[in-house]
C-alpha cells in the first residue's frame, strides 16, 4: 500500500483509541451486499459522499480499452427518468443509436463508416430534443452539492461531491437512481470530450515517461496502458460493450457507499436501506488472472521523452493487502520522505543529483518500487552529470540497505514522520474517505488498518534489512530517459453537428423537490478563539488552539516577495538545503537530522508579495525547534565553501528556463503573463540568466535578510496557551522592531484591454490548443461580492454553468472550459474576467465563435436562480478553513474589509437574489466590453482567416519575446 494510505491508516488507529467506536466509524453491509462506511464528524461544514465501485481499466476487455474511463463519463448522463423530457419518444432512438454502433463495430470500409458516423450524429440529434443531459449536474446543485467530479484508475471507479447533511435524502436518492437504468445519450458527443482530455494529457511530456516506464514494469498486463485507452479502440467504441460492462459491474455487491462529516448515521441508516437497498445484487464474474511481469533479470530501456534527462529503476512490489506492504512503505521513505532526511534526500542536499526520490506502488494485483533521480547540472558548463553517475549514487545508497548499514537514527526520525503525517492526514474529512475507499478497493478490513501503529513501533532493523534484501537485490528495470520530444497522434475535427437540446426539466426534477429535506441551521466560523498580539508595530503574532493532536504549525509570513526582491527566489532555494554557518556549524543534513531528531520539519518559499517560513513538528519541543530555526534564519551558509550548493540551484534554474519552450502549459502561462501584463510579465522582468549565474552567496544572504527586515506575520497553531507560546516565539525568532512597511499584496500594473485584440502564439507541437479570454473589470467592493459569484457560478460554474453546458455538453469542443471574474486581495482594485477553453487546433475558431456569442448575447434562463441561490448559501457557508489556516484566513478578510465571518452578511444578500441582478451584472460588466483573445497552438490547424474575419487583426506572439534569458 501506497506510503499515503499507511499514514492515513495510523492515523486512524491513534484516533479511535481515544474515541468510543459509536463515536467514529461504522461499517456494515446490506442485504445486496452493498458496503456502507459512515463517519459522523460535526466539525465538519458538510457531508462528503462517495460512491466506490472494485472496477477500473485492469478490467476492461483486452480490444477495449478505456471503457471503464468513458463510462464513468457516461454515468453523469442520467436515467430513463433523470435527464428524459419524454421517454417513450427517446427510447427508440437511443436503441437506434445501439444498433447504429453494433453495425459500425462490423464495418471496415472508410466511407462506409463515415456515413454510418453522420446517420449517428443525425440520430443522436433527434435524441437530444427529448433529453436534458445537464440535468444530473443541476439537481445536485438544487441541493447546495459542490466539488461534482469523478475518476477511474487501474482499479476503481469513484464518484464524489459534497452536500449539506440536511440534504442527506435527496443525495441518498439521487445517487442511487443514477444507477437504476441508466441511459448513455449522446454517447458520440461525449467521446470527443474524452479524445480533449486524451489531448491534454499528451501535451505533457511526463504522460508519455509514465507510459512508457508503465509499458515495459507491467509488461503483459493491463497494468502497462494508460486508463484513458489506445486511441485506435476509442475510435472504434460500440455502446453495447459499454452497457455489457456497467450491467457485469455496476451491481451493490461489488460498491460501497462513503459518507463523512456533518449527519447522523443512525438517521442515516433507514436512508440508505430505502434508496440504496432497492439496487438488485448480482454475482460477479471471475476477474481476469494476469501473468506475472517477467523480472528474471535485469533489463535497460533507453527512449528520448523527457523534459529533463532522468534515471529511474523498477523493482518488483508487492500487491496492496500483502504482507510485506507496509514495510516496504516504510524502507522507501528511509530512502526519501518529508524530513529530507531520507538516503536519496542527502544525494540532493549535498548536490550529488538535482532531485531524487523512492516510492512503494501497490495496486490490487501487482505492485512495484520505484528510484527515480535528475543528474546534477553543472552551471558552470551548462551540462548534465550524465545518467549513468546519477544511478550510480543512488545505488549506492540503496547498497547500504541492502547490506544493513542503517542509521538507528534514521530509523526512528522516520518512525516519528510516519506517526506525525498519522495525525495530521486525519485532520481532513477527504483523507478519511480516502481512507475508507482505500480499505474497500483493496478489501483490507479496516481493523487490519487500525494495527499499523503497533506494526510501525515493531518494525526493527533485521525487518529492514530483509525486506531492503530481498526486494532491492532483485534484478531489475532501469530507464534512462534523456531529453526529447514525444510524437503525438494529433486527431481530426469529426464532421457533426452539435447537440441541441430544449432547455427543460424532467418529471423526476419535479418528484426531486418532494424528497423530504431537513432545515439549514447556519453556523458561521468563529475567530474569537484567535489570540491577536503585537511584538512590535509591524510584527503581528496570532494564536489558535489545536484540540485534535500534539502537532504544531507555525508560519512565518514576511510582508515582502520576489516583486519587490527578485534574488530572493535563489536565496529561498538556498536556504532548504543550506546548513548554519559558525564555529562548529552544521551541514545541511546534519541540521535536518537535528530538526528531525526534534520531531519536526521546516521548509521555506517565496511568492511575488511573501517570504514564508514553516515550520511543523512536536509541540514538547516548540522552544528547541524555533531556537534552531532562528539559528538557520540568521546564519545560513552560504559562504563560497558551499559554491556546490549554489551551483546546484543555479543548475536548477537554467535547467528549467531551458524546459519553458518545450513545456506547453509554462508557454501557454507565458503568453498569457505577457497579455495581461507586456513587459511586466514574471517571464520578463526575472532576473537574467547572466545575472543568476554570477550570483554569490554574499548576495543571496544579504537578500535574505532584507526580507526578515520587512512587517511579518507569525501564525501558530497548537495545544499551548498563547501565553506561553507567545514567551516561546519572543527573541527566538528573527523580528524588526523598526519593520519595513510591507506593499503586499502588490497590485501588479495591467496591460488595459480597451479595445477588442486578438493575440496568436503559434506552437506545432501542441496537441490541444489553449484559448484564453479577458475583460477589464470594475473596482472591487465586498458589497458586491454575492452579485460576482452568483454571475461566476451562472456563467461559469462547472457542470452546470453556462460555459460547460454550451461548450462541452452541446458541441463536445473541450474537456476543460470556464469563465469567472476574478477577485482581489483588496478593495478598490480591478477585477478581470478570466475566461478558458482547451480544444483541438482545428476547433479553435468554433470554439472562440461560441464563447464570444456567450459574452455577447449571454442566454438567460430565469428558473435557474433558486438552484443558483441554493448552492451559493452552502458554498459560502462551508467555505471554512481548517484550525491550521483560520488566522490566515482572518488576516485575509481583515485586508478585504471584513470584521466578521462574510457569510453571516452573504446568506441574507443570497436569499434577496434574483435573476434580473445577474442580467444587470452581466449587462454593466461584460456586455459590449471590450475583449483580448489569446490562442495558443498549431497554426497550421487553426482556422485564422475565420478567426480574422469575426475579430480583426491577429497579433502574432513568439516565444522569444515572452521568456527572459
Amino acid at each position: 500500500m501506497r506510503k499515503f494510505f499507511a499514514c492515513i491508516a495510523l492515523l486512524l488507529c491513534v484516533l479511535l483509541v481515544q474515541a468510543e467506536q459509536s463515536n467514529g466509524l461504522i461499517e456494515y453491509k446490506l442485504d445486496n451486499g452493498l458496503t456502507v462506511m459512515l463517519w459522523e464528524d460535526h466539525d465538519q461544514p458538510d457531508v462528503q459522499g462517495w460512491t466506490v465501485t472494485r472496477v477500473g481499466s485492469i478490467d476492461e476487455p483486452e480490444t477495449a480499452t478505456g471503457l471503464a474511463h468513458y463510462l464513468e463519463h457516461m454515468l453523469f448522463k442520467g436515467t430513463d427518468r433523470i435527464g428524459t423530457l419524454d421517454w417513450e419518444k427517446e427510447r427508440p432512438l437511443y436503441e437506434h443509436v445501439i444498433a447504429l454502433y453494433d453495425t459500425l463495430a462490423m464495418t471496415e470500409d472508410p466511407k462506409s463508416r463515415e456515413a454510418i458516423q453522420t446517420r449517428i450524429n443525425k440520430v443522436s440529434c433527434e435524441e437530444a430534443l427529448y433529453s436534458a443531459t445537464d440535468e444530473f449536474p443541476n439537481l445536485i446543485q438544487s441541493i447546495g452539492g459542490e466539488g461534482l467530479n469523478a475518476f477511474t484508475s487501474y482499479d476503481e471507479t469513484c464518484f464524489m461531491n459534497s452536500f449539506p447533511g440536511y440534504q442527506l435524502e435527496r443525495w441518498l436518492t439521487l445517487y442511487s437512481d443514477r444507477l437504476i437504468h441508466p441511459v448513455f445519450r449522446s454517447f458520440q458527443a461525449e467521446l470527443e470530450n474524452v479524445f480533449e482530455e486524451y489531448n491534454m494529457y499528451l501535451d505533457d511530456n511526463s504522460t508519455h515517461v509514465q507510459n512508457f516506464v508503465n509499458g515495459h514494469l507491467y509488461a503483459g498486463h493491463a497494468y502497462a496502458r494508460d486508463i484513458i485507452g489506445y486511441p485506435d479502440d476509442l475510435k472504434n467504441p460500440k455502446l453495447r460493450r459499454l452497457i455489457e460492462f456497467y450491467d457485469t459491474w455496476y451491481v451493490p455487491n461489488n460498491m460501497a457507499l462513503i459518507l463523512v462529516g456533518d449527519f447522523n448515521a443512525e438517521e442515516a441508516k433507514p436512508l440508505i436501506e430505502k434508496t440504496f437497498g432497492r439496487l438488485q445484487a448480482k454475482p460477479l464474474p471471475v476477474r481476469k488472472v494476469y501473468p506475472q511481469t517477467d523480472f528474471s533479470k535485469d533489463e535497460r530501456f533507453v527512449a528520448k521523452l523527457g523534459y529533463m534527462p532522468m534515471v529511474e529503476i523498477g523493482y518488483k512490489g508487492v500487491p496492496a493487502g500483502n504482507k510485506d506492504e507496509l514495510l516496504l512503505d516504510f524502507v522507501t521513505s528511509l530512502l526519501s520522505n518529508s524530513m529530507q532526511v531520507g538516503l536519496l534526500d542527502k544525494l540532493v542536499l549535498d548536490s550529488k543529483v538535482m532531485y531524487a526520490w523512492a516510492s512503494n506502488d501497490s495496486r490490487r494485483d501487482q505492485g512495484r518500487i520505484e528510484l527515480v533521480a535528475v543528474p546534477y547540472m553543472d552551471a558552470a558548463t551548462r551540462r548534465y552529470n550524465s545518467l549513468a553517475e546519477a544511478e550510480e549514487v543512488v545505488m549506492t545508497e540503496v547498497e547500504k540497505l541492502v547490506k544493513g548499514d542503517i542509521d538507528t537514527a534514521l530509523v526512528a526520525a522516520e518512525r516519528e514522520d510516519f506517526y506525525q503525517q498519522f495525525d495530521r492526514t486525519l485532520e481532513y474529512p477527504q483523507m478519511k474517505v480516502r481512507l475508507l475507499e482505500h480499505s474497500f478497493v483493496y478489501q483490507q478490513p479496516i481493523e487490519e488498518l487500525l494495527q499499523q501503529k503497533e506494526q510501525v513501533a515493531a518494525i526493527t532493523l533485521a525487518d529492514i534489512q530483509r525486506v531492503a534484501k530481498q526486494y532491492f537485490a532483485a534484478p531489475r528495470k532501469t530507464f534512462e530517459i534523456e531529453e526529447g520530444n514525444p510524437k503525438k497522434n494529433k486527431l481530426p475535427k469529426p464532421k457533426i453537428h452539435p447537440l441541441t437540446p430544449p432547455k427543460g426539466e424532467s418529471d423526476y426534477y419535479a418528484h426531486f423537490d418532494t424528497i423530504p429535506a431537513g432545515h439549514l441551521v447556519p453556523r458561521f466560523i468563529d475567530f474569537n478563539d484567535i489570540d491577536q498580539d503585537n511584538f512590535y508595530d509591524g510584527v503581528y503574532v496570532y494564536c489558535t488552539p489545536n484540540e485534535q493532536n500534539h502537532i504544531f504549525s507555525l508560519r512565518l509570513k514576511y510582508g515582502v516577495g520576489t516583486y519587490e526582491i527578485p534574488m530572493l527566489e535563489y536565496a529561498t532555494a538556498m536556504m532548504n538545503i543550506s546548513g548554519v554557518k559558525g564555529n562548529p556549524g552544521m551541514t545541511s543534513v546534519e541540521f535536518r537530522a537535528r530538526l528531525a531528531q526534534l520531531g519536526a520539519k521546516c521548509t521555506y518559499s517565496v511568492t511575488d508579495n511573501y517570504f514564508l517560513v514553516d515550520i511543523e513538528g512536536n509541540e514538547a519541543n516548540l522552544q528547541d525547534i524555533v531556537s534552531l530555526v532562528n539559528l538557520h534564519l540568521l546564519f545560513p551558509n552560504f559562504s563560497s565553501d558551499n559554491d556546490v550548493l549554489l551551483n546546484n540551484i543555479k543548475g536548477q534554474e537554467y535547467s528549467m528556463r531551458q524546459m519553458e519552450q518545450k513545456n506547453t502549459d509554462m508557454v501557454a502561462d507565458a503568453a498569457m503573463e505577457y497579455m495581461r501584463y507586456g513587459e511586466n510579465s514574471a517571464y520578463i522582468r526575472r532576473p537574467p540568466s547572466q545575472d543568476v549565474l554570477e550570483l554569490t552567496g554574499t548576495q543571496l544572504e544579504s537578500e535574505l535578510h532584507r526580507a526578515l527586515d520587512y512587517e511579518l506575520e507569525i501564525h501558530y497553531a497548537g495545544a499551548l496557551p498563547a501565553l506561553d507560546v507567545k514567551s516561546v516565539l519572543y527573541g527566538r525568532l528573527p523580528m524588526a522592531e523598526h519593520a519595513r512597511l510591507t506593499n503586499s499584496p502588490i497590485d501588479r500594473p495591467q496591460k488595459p484591454v480597451d479595445k477588442n485584440a486578438v493575440y496568436f502564439l503559434p506552437d506545432a507541437t501542441m496537441q490541444q490548443a489553449k484559448v484564453y479570454f479577458l475583460i477589464d473589470g470594475e473596482p472591487y467592493s465586498i458589497n458586491d461580492a454575492v452579485r460576482y459569484m452568483a454571475f461566476n457560478e451562472y456563467f461559469g460554474g462547472g457542470f452546470s454553468g453556462l460555459v460547460m453546458n454550451e461548450i462541452r455538453e452541446k458541441r463536445s469542443m473541450a474537456y476543460t472550459a470556464y469563465g469567472y471574474f476574478e477577485r482581489p486581495p483588496l478593495q478598490g482594485r480591478t477585477t478581470r474576467f478570466v475566461g478558458y477553453v482547451g480544444t483541438q487546433s482545428d476547433k479553435v475558431a468554433d470554439a472562440v465563435d461560441v464563447y464570444m456569442n456567450l459574452l455577447d448575447s449571454m442566454p438567460e434562463y430565469p428558473t435557474t436562480i433558486e438552484n443558483i441561490r441554493t448552492m451559493l448559501r452552502q458554498s459560502v457557508l462551508s467555505n471554512k478553513p481548517t484550525f491550521r489556516k483560520k488566522s490566515e484566513r482572518l488576516t485575509s478578510l481583515m485586508r478585504l474589509g471584513y470584521a466578521i465571518d462574510p457569510a453571516t452578511l452573504q446568506v441574507r444578500q443570497i436569499q434577496r437574489l434574483r435573476f434580473d441582478d445577474i442580467d444587470a451584472f452581466y449587462r454593466s460588466h461584460v456586455q459590449g466590453k471590450p475583449v483580448a483573445i489569446l490562442i495558443v497552438g498549431d497554426p497550421k490547424l487553426i482556422d485564422q482567416k475565420q478567426i480574422k474575419a469575426h475579430y480583426g487583426k491577429i497579433t502574432k506572439l513568439s516565444k522569444n519575446k515572452l521568456f527572459s534569458y
